[in-house]
């Protein structure tokens, strides 16, 4: 387990470094099975393969951004990625921080892309996806006799209020 987790609280249970090693050395491929996925390493990986530091917060997209990641694995955690950074445009979306800490708008955004460690640079070609897709230019509507009609803005499942109080939908 100390190969997984680390030492615990109470010290390694290792006489010495060396014996760590040794005993990553004789389960590095046992361990890396079971516990190396969705973007995560065992501590002993840290300790004796790494390339950099083992970063506190942001294991995954370090990985991601460094190229550690095997292929099936690279393509889990990008549609993860995806679909956290998608929801995080849905309405009514909030980001919880604990009890009475809510986010919403752009903070709220900000605050699940960190909680779910999305690489900066899949949110940057993300974003800029979003705002290309909100730049889209729509031909206007015609009628029958050619005469161009104004198109409306905002969601068209939304009914929209007209003079006189009335609502409808277009």
């Amino acid at each position: 387990m100390e190969l997984w987790l680390g030492p615990s609280h109470r010290g390694s249970l290792f006489s010495s470094r060396e014996d760590l090693h040794a005993a990553w050395l004789m389960n590095r491929d046992r361990v890396m099975a079971a516990h190396a996925k969705w973007g995560r390493r065992p501590m002993a990986w840290w300790e004796f393969e790494a390339p950099f530091p083992r970063p506190s917060d942001r294991e995954r997209s370090a990985l991601f951004e460094a190229g550690l990641l095997g292929v099936e694995e690279r393509e889990q955690l990008v549609a993860w990625w995806r679909r956290q950074f998608e929801r995080a445009y849905e309405p009514l979306f909030f980001h919880c921080e604990g009890p009475g800490r809510y986010f919403s708008g752009a903070v709220g955004r900000r605050k699940h892309y960190r909680w779910a460690d999305i690489p900066r640079s899949l949110l940057k070609e993300w974003a800029a996806q979003r705002r290309r897709r909100g730049r889209t230019i729509r031909k206007p509507a015609t009628t029958v006799a050619g005469e161009t009609t104004p198109q409306r803005k905002g969601n068209p499942r939304l009914p929209v209020w007209q003079p006189g109080g009335s609502m409808s939908h277009s």
